[in-house]
C-alpha cells in the first residue's frame, strides 16, 4: 500500500512539472508537494533492495540503465515537442544510483570481513601462565558481515579501501558538478535508512527523524540565502515519517514483477510528457 502510494505522489509530482503552465498555481504546487513526499519511500526501497539483492552490482546496472533511459525519454520528448520542459536537471534515478555506490563503498570500509581476536575469561587459570584470558582467531570468512549480495573477490584489504575513497571522492565531485534532481535530499534519506538497517539503535525512529529534519533545514536554509526562494523539497519529512511509522508487508512476487516496476518511471515520463505536448 504504502509503495502504491508512492508511485501514485510520484506520478503527480511528474504531471505537475510537465503541467506547469497548464494547471493552476495552487493544484500544480499540490501535486509537486506529493512528489517530494515520494521520495523517502523509494529512499527505503533501495537500501532493503541493497541488503536483499542477490547481486548489488548487477541492481546498480538496472538502477544506472533506467536513469539513462528515462533522461533519453524526456529529451526525445523536448526534441519533438519543444513547448515541453527542458530535461535541465538529471532525475531522482540518477540519485538512487548515486546512493547505492555510497553504499557499496560503506560496505567496503565498515563491514569488510577482517581477521580478529575473541577473548574468553576462563573459571580456572591456565597452568602453565596463571593467565584467565585465551584469545582465539576468528577468520575475515568467519567474520564476513557483508550483504549477500555484495560479492568480493579474495583481494587485500588495502585495496578495497582504496576501492572505497575513490568511489566516495567520484560521488563528491559528482553531487558538486551535476545538477541532481532534489540535490542532496535522496542520498541522506539513503544513508539515514542504511544506518537504520545496520544499527539497531535505541530511539532509532526519534534519531532518524532529528537527523533527516535537521539536515532537510539546512539544505532548506542554505537554498535560500543562495537562490533567495524558498525549496519545498524539505516536505518530503512527511514521507520519512510515512516509511517509519507504517512498515512495508512483504510479500513474495516473483523477480520479474519487481524488475518490471523499473520501468514505472520512464513510462510514466514518456505517456504524461506526450499528453502535455498534446494538450499545450
Amino acid at each position: 500500500m504504502k509503495k502504491l502510494l508512492a508511485y501514485l505522489f510520484m506520478i503527480c509530482g511528474l504531471s505537475a512539472y510537465f503541467f506547469s503552465e497548464a494547471l493552476p498555481p495552487s493544484v500544480q504546487f499540490f501535486m509537486q508537494i506529493l512528489g517530494y513526499i515520494s521520495m523517502p519511500v523509494f529512499a527505503q526501497a533501495v537500501v532493503e533492495g541493497f541488503f536483499l539483492t542477490r547481486n548489488v552490482y548487477m541492481y546498480f546496472v538496472r538502477i544506472t540503465l533506467i536513469a539513462y533511459l528515462s533522461h533519453l525519454a524526456h529529451f526525445l520528448i523536448y526534441l519533438l515537442w519543444p513547448d515541453t520542459p527542458y530535461p535541465a536537471r538529471m532525475n531522482i534515478i540518477f540519485s538512487w544510483g548515486l546512493s547505492l555506490t555510497v553504499l557499496i563503498a560503506l560496505e567496503f570500509l565498515i563491514s569488510l570481513p577482517r581477521d580478529r581476536i575473541a577473548s574468553m575469561n576462563l573459571l580456572n587459570a591456565n597452568q602453565v601462565t596463571n593467565s584467565t584470558r585465551y584469545d582465539v582467531i576468528i577468520t575475515s570468512e568467519d567474520a564476513n558481515n557483508l550483504p549477500r549480495g555484495l560479492k568480493v573477490p579474495k583481494w587485500p584489504k588495502s585495496t578495497f579501501y582504496a576501492i572505497a575513497l575513490v568511489l566516495l571522492s567520484l560521488c563528491t565531485i559528482v553531487i558538486a558538478l551535476l545538477p541532481l534532481t532534489m540535490s542532496l535530499l535522496p542520498l541522506i534519506c539513503v544513508l539515514t535508512f542504511y544506518c537504520l538497517h545496520r544499527w539497531k539503535l535505541q530511539s532509532r525512529i526519534l534519531i532518524a527523524t532529528i537527523v533527516f529534519s535537521a539536515f532537510a533545514t539546512a539544505y532548506t536554509f542554505t537554498y535560500y540565502r543562495l537562490s533567495g526562494t524558498i525549496s519545498w523539497e524539505w516536505t518530503s519529512i512527511a514521507g520519512f515519517l510515512l516509511c517509519l511509522l507504517i512498515p512495508e508487508k512483504r510479500r513474495r512476487k516473483s523477480r520479474w514483477f519487481y524488475r518490471a516496476l523499473y520501468l514505472v518511471y520512464p513510462v510514466s515520463i514518456v505517456v504524461i510528457g506526450i499528453l502535455a505536448a498534446q494538450l499545450s
